[in-house]
């Protein structure tokens, strides 16, 4: 069965959700002066504040097409999004690993520099043990061991699937949050931004939804590959367990764009949204687990957005 069931193309209406949440920020934003200001290597960007804006959800059903933004074309930064959560699936937490999983350098390059790895007691290349990796698949427990979020869900699904404590998350507040007072200095280079929460809800019928929550979002960059990977983590879960994924909830506790994107942003703005794509599952794909599925196992067609356009970023 496809695990999303889509509207023919020519039935799908525009989804301009995306394009509303830039605009919102744009006009009600609140102003907030960001860490990254004040860092030496952004000196070049004069960057010096952004917008923000407090709780935000974008509500996605799937028939009426994959959550991928239609204002600027995406198609590379789809699938090294998809690079990215597989890498991070299969507990991925330094440079080279990340690389061997096909994820772009310049992703996690410069955030892993020796210096800025040293801030926080790492190893140069290293993300560190309040990554996305180490967390999802490698927590460690107070006795020496290690517990894998993975599994442990997997498991859960083939024995309770209507349980509603079917979550994972990204956020080890030991290691992004940190507290050298209780033994426990911040030990990750960026603090996970995505993947906060993921819930998964199915019913009796073979439905289900999926509902995450994003700590911080780069409105303009990261959130249109955060979106993707964690659409494509429920796609993962409807294939292994024969479920129809049919909603997809989206939630932004602080959503912002930075000045260096003001300008660009703008002219975003001017563009309509288009319909939303066709994201599948190539027939002959067969896992047995979620950190199986790779990049090369789905497939982007429908695809017709505007031109790409490059958007400045803070390091």
């Amino acid at each position: 069965m496809s695990v999303i069931k889509y509207k023919p193309f020519a039935e799908r209406t525009v989804d301009g959700q995306y394009h509303k949440l830039l605009k919102e920020i744009m006009d009600n934003g609140k102003t907030k002066i960001p860490i990254h200001a004040s860092l030496p290597e952004n000196a070049h960007l004069n960057h010096v504040d952004s917008k923000d804006i407090t709780g935000y959800q974008l509500n996605y059903d799937l028939s009426n097409g994959f959550p991928l933004q239609t204002i600027r074309g995406f198609e590379k930064g789809f699938f090294g999004s998809l690079a990215e959560i597989h890498a991070f699936l299969n507990g991925a937490r330094t440079l080279d690993e990340l690389n061997k999983f096909g994820v772009p350098e310049f992703f996690w390059g410069p955030s892993v520099t020796k210096e800025k790895c040293a801030v926080f007691g790492l190893k140069e290349g290293d993300l560190g043990p309040g990554s996305y990796g180490a967390v999802l698949r490698n927590m460690p427990g107070p006795d020496g061991t290690y517990f894998d979020q993975i599994q442990a869900l997997e498991e859960k699904i083939k024995k309770s699937p209507q349980a509603r404590t079917l979550m994972v998350t990204t956020w080890d507040p030991r290691y992004a949050l940190g507290d050298k007072s209780q033994g426990y200095p911040r030990s990750v280079v960026v603090a996970p931004c995505h993947g906060t929460d993921t819930l998964i809800k199915i019913y009796p019928d073979g439905d289900m939804h999926v509902h995450t929550t994003q700590r911080s979002a780069d409105a303009p960059v990261g959130l249109i590959g955060n979106i993707t990977q964690w659409c494509v983590f429920g796609m993962m879960i409807a294939d292994l367990f024969d479920l129809n994924f049919t909603k997809y909830v989206y939630s932004l506790p602080d959503a912002q764009i930075y000045d260096i994107q003001y300008d660009k942003v703008t002219e975003l703005l001017k563009r309509e949204a288009r319909k939303l794509p066709t994201v599948q599952l190539k027939p002959q794909v067969k896992r047995n687990h979620i950190w199986e599925y790779q990049p090369k196992d789905f497939i982007l067609t429908d695809y017709n957005p505007h031109p790409g356009m490059r958007m400045d970023v803070t390091v």
